[in-house]
């Protein structure tokens, strides 16, 4: 059953709670969210591995396109939470999270990627960093002229790492549960939008994006593995944040950009489960205290 609880009126313009403070887009307040989250971005996604890995399930929560499932994993309290897309949402859940959990946490998320190098769709995807690639709207301003002195068409960050701990959990515990299946592990690119900042060609758009792959690939010596929307947002915060945060995150590679193959949905839905096992091994196994 879900519970969804209208949000009392908002105090604090800078940061809105309600009376009980409970967070103005997660909706929910202390004591309702885990110190260790599995995020995914889909909400079903989200149902069914909570219905196949969770016991002594919670009431599901529910607010503002959020959906939190808590229970326990092998006698451990953790919080299964999808988001939807987007750097945005992976900022509300951080922040927010951050603000109803008192203490250490520790954040996996488990989403689907898209590969810039030919590897299999189907195959499993751990970030040892991210970086962020921006759409830079300046380019096309008619002051500019799309003049590449002036500046580029998107701007690409430096890297920044996810927790080494909980990433080397994460790693082996996929490679543990996916013995027939390849996991690369490297650098993961998160973009502002699917489309254009993902280096895909829509012929009803000016996006100036034809070169783009091409200079992520150049300018990180062909160590970027994945083009997704979230990881860079998670880790970056994750370092940023003042109370300890130890951020991992992992992908099945849906899309190969350079064979153009799509994994099938069967197969992706037996990876998200067998994938969120994996997960959540390692969200129950790194020391929070």
């Amino acid at each position: 059953m879900t519970e969804v609880k209208k949000l009392g009126d908002a105090k604090n313009a800078n940061f809105p709670v309600d009376e009980r403070n409970a967070v103005y887009h997660l909706g929910v307040a202390k004591g309702e969210l885990s110190n260790r989250i599995l995020t995914v971005g889909d909400s079903e996604r989200a149902l069914r591995l909570t219905k196949e890995l969770l016991e002594e399930v919670e009431e599901e929560k529910a607010h503002r396109g959020f959906v939190i499932h808590t229970g326990k994993y092998k006698g451990v309290r953790v919080s299964i939470v999808s988001i939807g897309m987007g750097t945005p949402m992976m900022d509300f859940l951080v922040r927010e999270g951050r603000f109803v959990v008192d203490g250490p946490m520790a954040i996996i998320r488990y989403g689907t990627c898209g590969s810039i190098k030919d590897v299999e769709v189907g195959s499993l995807a751990v970030a040892e960093s991210s970086i962020l690639i921006r759409r830079n709207p300046d380019f096309w301003h008619s002051d500019n002229n799309k003049d590449h002195n002036k500046c580029k068409p998107y701007d690409i960050s430096k890297p920044v790492a996810g927790d080494k701990e909980l990433v080397s959990f994460l790693k082996n515990d996929f490679e543990l549960i996916f013995k027939d299946r390849k996991t690369v592990i490297g650098i993961n690119a998160s973009a502002d939008s699917f489309y254009s900042s993902q280096g895909r060609i829509d012929p009803e758009f000016d996006d100036f994006n034809e070169q783009l792959i091409e200079d992520i690939i150049e300018l990180y010596e062909n160590k970027v593995n994945t083009l997704e929307m979230e990881t860079f947002q998670l880790y970056h915060l994750a370092t940023r944040s003042k109370q300890p945060i130890k951020a991992a995150s992992a992908t099945i590679i849906l899309a190969n950009r350079v064979t153009q193959a799509f994994l099938d949905n069967n197969t992706k839905v037996k990876l998200e489960i067998e994938g969120g096992r994996a997960c959540l091994e390692s969200l129950i196994k790194i020391n929070l205290n």
